[in-house]
């Protein structure tokens, strides 16, 4: 299973998803259901790095994701 952790606000999104072989990122966002206005504000982290919408993801994935500042 892979493991999503929202962090903040986020936490409630958190999860473990049974993936059969490999998924894209933005599907798994889909399935996550973090409402449409944050979306475009949440980064996804894999291992210290930044994930884009289409990077794999595995079963074997810990993942954690965050709300990034914005405005001013």
């Amino acid at each position: 299973m892979a493991l999503f952790i929202g962090h903040g606000m986020l936490e409630n999104y958190s999860r473990e998803i049974n993936i059969e072989d490999t998924e894209k990122l933005e599907y798994i966002i889909e399935f996550l259901k973090i409402p449409e206005n944050l979306k475009e504000h949440v980064i996804f982290i894999r291992n210290h790095s930044k994930l884009d919408k289409d990077d794999l993801i595995k079963n074997e994935d810990e993942v954690h994701f965050y709300i990034i500042p914005f405005g001013g």
